[in-house]
């Protein structure tokens, strides 16, 4: 699989991203918070979106800071989201955490993400 996280695998959609959050399930891993629902008609076998609150970190370089951080290690872990060709999802990365993340807790609550994720579906 390629490490790449094109255009047509971000959730840019506010069409997506309302039924995302209106019928959605969720799983917790601090200081992430992944909301996801199964989806049809998608050209991939997912869209992905990050968001990190205002409320919590007030300068836009730390939030995209986060984000980078976020999109960094999903490219290149993305085969653990990728279940089967049949099952499509869109996700959701919400970061909630009030302090600063480094790399490894990034790492460390993705993987752990992705495991609580693994055993939801």
């Amino acid at each position: 699989m390629d490490q790449t996280l094109g255009k047509s695998l971000k959730l840019k959609s506010k069409k997506s991203i309302g039924e995302l959050f209106e019928a959605s399930q969720s799983v917790k891993a601090f200081p992430l918070l992944l909301v996801y629902k199964p989806h049809e008609n998608l050209e991939t076998p997912f869209q992905v979106g990050f968001s990190v609150s205002k409320r919590n970190f007030k300068n836009a370089v730390a939030r995209n800071r986060i984000k980078r951080l976020l999109r960094e290690y999903f490219r290149k872990n993305k085969y653990l989201f990728t279940l089967s060709e049949e099952k499509q999802f869109l996700y959701m990365f919400i970061f909630i955490g009030k302090t600063m993340p480094s790399y490894t807790d990034i790492e460390k609550a993705m993987q752990k993400i992705a495991r609580k994720f693994a055993d939801k579906i």
